[in-house]
């Protein structure tokens, strides 16, 4: 088996099923198409493995994304058993990650992951857009070459294929938002918070603000200025870091570290502020009072970093967004580093606007 790199997709935005849909994307409708996998955003939890809730998409939601996003519809799909059922021109392959040769999952989880294969020099080409950092090491994209013995190894239970021919698709994909209502959100915490299994409930909320945080990355990229959102996504990011290092704790008998679910919950909220615009109003005040340009408060720089700072600056914008915004701020959310930051402001903005505390 050899591999060489072939990067066609921001894979550092995409799920394990999502990236070879995006590849295909970009191979028929061209560059860049792949991205509109991020125009809606959802926090639609069902429920998962061990009686937790889960925000991970189906196979068959990814296929109606693949339709109604990319202009990929399925004509075909059959069950292969081995190389022999698969055919030499493309198709989009799913299979357990548990036997893929090249990717970190190997005899260690199991997990549905796609991949495309065709005809190859040696028997058949896979090419594998995803992109992610493990616990056994890196999976990157490229491209491998397998003999027919070596890619019927890597399915010994089977693999779902899919033969997808490009449909007419929307001009354009705007991207739009279905936010978390408090009440599913703190159905969610809730039912991550009491679990008993401590270790296997932080083990699938790694996954789930993983998957949360990417797709947050993958939504800001649909929009005309992805930059604003950066601090935001950020927070994502680190909360994912943050539940990692909480599961990793707890796995190794420490005790469980504070934090995770109530910081999930004000991300959640402030969803609603980022994304939907309000956030563009609450750096408009912040600017108005501080004397800079919007789109350095948009930036996520600081307020202190500004030479007009003071406390007193802190007090007019206080003021101002609860007069702009009609809400009133709890008094014991304002605090420093609850005011300092655009994107805290945001968070502050949603819990007092009565979102999920």
């Amino acid at each position: 088996m050899t591999a060489s790199t072939d990067v066609v997709v921001r894979a550092e935005l995409l799920d394990c099923v999502q990236a070879n849909l995006a590849l295909l994307a970009d191979r028929r409708h061209g560059p860049g198409r792949h991205l509109a996998l991020g125009a809606r955003l959802r926090f639609a939890p069902v429920p998962g493995p061990d009686g937790l809730p889960t925000v991970e998409p189906t196979l068959d939601d990814h296929l109606r994304d693949a339709r109604h996003l990319l202009g990929l519809a399925v004509v075909d799909r059959w069950h292969a058993t081995t190389s022999a059922d698969l055919p030499r021109d493309p198709v989009y392959v799913v299979a357990d990650a548990f036997h893929l040769p090249w990717v970190p999952y190997r005899g260690h989880r199991h997990m549905d992951h796609s991949f495309l294969v065709e005809a190859g020099p040696g028997g058949f080409t896979v090419h594998d857009a995803y992109h992610n950092d493990t616990q056994w090491g890196p999976a990157r994209p490229g491209r491998w070459e397998l003999t027919a013995a070596e890619l019927s190894a890597a399915v010994p239970d089977g693999a779902r294929v899919f033969r997808f021919e490009p449909v007419d698709r929307p001009a354009e994909v705007r991207p739009r938002q279905d936010h978390a209502q408090p009440d599913v959100v703190d159905a969610y915490a809730r039912a991550y918070r009491e679990h008993p299994d401590r270790v296997a409930a932080l083990d699938r909320l790694t996954l789930e603000t993983w998957l949360l945080a990417r797709s947050r990355r993958l939504h800001a990229a649909c929009h005309d200025e992805p930059g604003a959102f950066e601090e935001h996504v950020r927070q994502w990011e680190a909360l994912a870091e943050q539940t990692y290092l909480a599961y990793r704790r707890v796995a190794r008998g420490r005790p469980e570290p504070p934090g995770v679910l109530p910081r999930l919950a004000d991300l959640l909220a402030a969803d609603r502020v980022v994304f939907d615009g309000l956030r563009r109003e609450i750096a408009a005040v912040v600017a108005r009072v501080l004397n800079v340009d919007p789109a350095e408060v948009l930036g996520g720089e600081p307020f202190p970093s500004f030479p007009s700072f003071s406390s007193f600056r802190v007090v007019d914008i206080v003021e101002r967004l609860e007069s702009a915004l009609g809400v009133e701020f709890d008094a014991d959310d304002l605090v420093p580093e609850n005011l300092h930051r655009l994107d805290d402001l945001c968070r502050l903005v949603s819990r007092s606007s009565g979102g999920p505390e």
